[in-house]
């Protein structure tokens, strides 16, 4: 390092690797939820949680046109953005992070198979609870992969680029749970 005695970049680095831990193992362990409990989850998962993406579309208010969605299980998601499929499921925990962004949570299908979902621009103070059930369409998937010294990371990840897209509980995500816009602007003096 440039720098070695610069702390920020080495607790960062800390707690970086603490949250990609964290999330490996209740990727993993399907949030270290109890058996018992997690089978009361997936058989409470019913599709009528869809909400306006049960029956299969639903329209666009950006475009005004009628979008197919067919739901689809978390083990069919391609790598990338998979267009025209929604997949719903129930939280069984939220993984803790330094930092507010993004609200992370484990959740999983009917077939019990587990997913990270990180949503960006959710409003301070809000978030989704062991229990909810989450319909997230279109869902852009990443498959990570990688080792950093000598920890390996493997689990796939649902990114939500803002909440507005997401049926909680069988109703849409309304803007009040979206983060609002910030400018900070400073003069810096020579």
């Amino acid at each position: 390092m440039f720098d070695p005695t610069w702390d920020p970049p080495r607790l960062k680095e800390q707690q970086l690797v603490r949250y990609l831990k964290d999330i490996q193992e209740f990727a993993m362990s399907s949030g270290k939820m109890k058996a018992k409990r997690l089978q009361q989850l997936l058989q409470a998962i019913d599709f009528k949680q869809l909400g306006p993406y049960y029956g299969g579309s639903y329209t666009s208010t950006t475009v005004n046109e009628t979008v197919k969605l067919e739901l689809c299980k978390l083990s069919e998601l391609k790598a990338g953005v998979n267009a025209e499929k929604v997949v719903l499921g129930k939280v069984v925990c939220s993984v803790r992070n330094e930092d507010v962004v993004p609200f992370t949570f484990c959740m999983v299908d009917k077939d019990g198979t587990c997913v990270v979902v990180t949503v960006f621009n959710l409003a301070a103070g809000k978030g989704y609870i062991i229990g909810d059930s989450v319909a997230i369409p279109e869902p852009f998937v990443t498959d990570v992969n990688f080792c950093y010294k000598g920890d390996k990371f493997d689990f796939r990840m649902i990114r939500v680029e803002a909440p507005v897209v997401l049926v909680v509980n069988g109703k849409k995500v309304t803007r009040d749970q979206q983060a609002g816009v910030t400018l900070s602007i400073f003069k810096k003096y020579d």
